[in-house]
């Protein structure tokens, strides 16, 4: 499985109780390397195969055979990527179904744009390792642990575990499983969070409650358009999601904030923001524009840190909503557009160079993705466009730091 889950649930749900077995089809080259990665969406996940080779590119070698961080060089590789539901305390096992098999990983941090490349060219390390051999006695498993002591675990006879490490809610990881010699079966990777995430508060008695009215059209004509949606804020910690209908009604309690997410098949996709208030009813009219070469879409929740290409934990929605557009309407062609906060300032070669790093990585999301190279490109525009020249708030000046999708073609 190479596609993030549907937007709406990127923060997965990896609770330790209940367990859900996820299993592993087929493998295919591609996932012996990093922009193949599989996702990881349940506690308990179990590889069946014997994975043999290290995919299309060996992206890890030629390091000491004595190195703690990293392997010598790949052997036979599987990547994997996956995201903590909670803040909390990581901690795993890989458990191969024959005890004869070694096993090591990595643990890379994934909020790096570009990542793959960056760990073929070693602009990245990883942040946990273990290289060790495989004991036995515990059934050569290997992992993390709040027991183990140090953070990387050079090649030979040492411990099976790693330390522990603190994790925030929704941070993402990739970890790259290796056999140094041929495998003979497979493994089961089971995540622990300590504490798990946490449950859904009931609602308080004698709350008064709302009702959401949500209302999708075509733009030019009016008529009514089904549509999927997804309703950020409406329950605690979770999204609510809504598919084939052009009208939804909901109940909630009084005074949310929310972010609405509409798509359909043949329109641009949007994304807005209603304000909480006290009124008995909310509603809400999406009018949806057809595709059309010279359509534009502004992904205002695609916010990035201040003179930086890393994107803030929030744009998220936004990043799965293109990827959602992308693949309802196969035949588009888009051009991702970066821009920059540059008040005062002549359009630089900085500028520039930031909003196309900006651009790429909305490219590089979308591409390890699986939409095509020929579907997409990106730019960077700089400060040329800023929707504030003068930004008055810390608000404007990060709605400066956007990413545009253009339609250029059908």
């Amino acid at each position: 499985m190479k596609k993030f889950l549907s937007l709406f649930q990127v923060v997965i749900c990896l609770a330790s109780t209940p367990l859900l077995a996820q299993v592993q089809g087929t493998l295919t080259q591609e996932n012996g390397d990093c922009t193949g990665a599989i996702s990881i969406k349940d506690s308990v996940f179990h590889q069946p195969h014997a994975v043999r080779g290290f995919g299309n590119k060996l992206e890890i070698k030629e390091n000491p055979a004595d190195h703690k961080q990293w392997f010598e060089r790949e052997h036979h590789t599987t990547w994997y990527k996956f995201r903590s539901p909670v803040a909390t305390t990581l901690t795993f096992d890989i458990i191969p179904d024959n005890i004869e098999d070694d096993i090591d990983f990595l643990l890379f941090n994934g909020a790096i744009p570009g990542i793959c490349d960056k760990i073929a060219t070693r602009q990245v390390e990883p942040v946990r390792s273990n290289i060790s051999r495989n004991d036995k006695k515990i059934g050569s498993r290997c992992g993390l642990s709040k027991d183990a002591t140090e953070d990387f675990v050079r090649s030979g006879v040492g411990s099976s575990y790693s330390r522990a490490i603190e994790v925030q809610a929704g941070e993402l990881f990739y970890l790259v499983v290796d056999y140094m010699e041929r495998p003979r079966a497979g493994y089961t990777i089971h995540f622990h969070y300590d504490p798990p995430p946490p449950p859904e508060p009931e609602d308080e008695p004698g709350k008064p409650k709302q009702k959401l009215e949500i209302a999708i059209s075509d733009a030019k004509t009016g008529k009514p358009l089904q549509a999927s949606i997804t309703v950020e804020g409406m329950t605690y910690d979770k999204v609510v999601e809504g598919k084939g209908r052009d009208r939804y009604e909901y109940e909630m309690p009084s005074y949310r904030n929310l972010r609405i997410g509409c798509v359909s098949k043949g329109y641009m996709f949007q994304t807005i923001r209603v304000k909480g208030t006290t009124d008995p009813v909310v509603r809400v009219d999406i009018k949806l524009m057809p595709i059309a070469p010279g359509e534009q879409v502004i992904l205002d929740d695609i916010r990035f840190v201040g003179n930086e290409d890393r994107v803030m934990r929030q744009s998220e929605a936004s990043l799965l909503m293109l990827l959602q557009f992308m693949n309802e309407n196969p035949n588009v062609v888009i051009e991702i557009q970066g821009h920059v906060n540059g008040p005062t300032f002549k359009n630089k070669k900085e500028f520039i160079d930031l909003s196309t790093s900006r651009a790429k990585t909305v490219y590089d999301f979308l591409l390890v993705n699986d939409i095509g190279p020929r579907r997409i490109s990106y730019v960077g525009l700089g400060n040329s466009q800023m929707l504030f020249p003068e930004p008055k708030s810390k608000e404007q000046s990060e709605a400066n730091r956007r990413v545009e999708i253009k339609v250029m073609g059908m």
